[in-house]
């Protein structure tokens, strides 16, 4: 059962979705790349949110408790083994991975609760003592992009599946083309948007963290 590490999330998920306080330092001028959406290199990871309910697999809470617009304990399950893959002990992330610096997740709109992306991130923030940025949620994909290329380091979404092909639509110049739709049978993979000179370079990483993960990425 893996309700004991939801319900020790709890406090975790109060403190990472706090607001910052304070404004950093004015950055130093960057070149034209830079400007346009990040420097050479910088790296935007999305990936969809834990396992969902499904009529014979509940959803539960961080609290343990039964909710069906929570991760199921599978669900649960990948989000503790996300925060693995992204910051493993000891070593490097897996190679086209990177330990985000800034991680973004779904925030509750009109358009949806996004209660699941936040989850699903929870402990990897807690790990890294980062505050999510849920200031964008369903429908606002173009805004949150914008914004999540001006990071200085590795940025990681989590989001609805139905919203991360429009999330691939909203970088510039992408090569080779996503795909245009994200299966609702995958949770495992990926995507992964990389600045070159001249755009943005995409390729997916299949995360096996789970039995059952497959090794494969979506076909366009």
């Amino acid at each position: 059962m893996m309700l004991l590490p939801v319900v020790l999330l709890a406090l975790a998920f109060s403190v990472v979705v706090a607001g910052c306080a304070g404004a950093p330092p004015p950055p130093p001028p960057t070149p034209p790349a830079a400007a346009a959406g990040g420097a050479p290199g910088t790296r935007v990871m999305v990936i969809r949110h834990g396992e969902k309910p499904d009529g014979s697999h509940p959803g539960v809470d961080a609290q343990g408790n039964k909710d069906d617009s929570s991760l199921t304990e599978t669900g649960w399950e990948r989000a503790n083994r996300l925060a693995d893959l992204f910051d493993p002990v000891p070593g490097p992330p897996r190679p086209g991975l990177a330990t985000p610096k800034a991680i973004y997740a779904a925030g509750a709109n009109d358009a949806g609760e996004g209660l699941r992306p936040r989850e699903t991130v929870m402990p990897l923030a807690a790990r890294l003592g980062l505050t999510m940025n849920i200031s964008y949620g369903a429908g606002e994909e173009k805004k949150l992009v914008e914004q999540a290329i001006t990071q200085p380091g590795p940025t990681l979404i989590s989001w609805q599946h139905g919203g991360i092909p429009d999330i691939a639509k909203a970088f510039p110049s992408v090569t080779p083309k996503p795909p245009s739709d994200w299966p609702s049978s995958r949770f495992d993979v990926v995507w992964t948007f990389t600045r070159t000179t001249d755009g943005w370079d995409f390729a997916q990483v299949p995360e096996l963290v789970l039995p059952g993960d497959q090794d494969t990425v979506i076909k366009s």
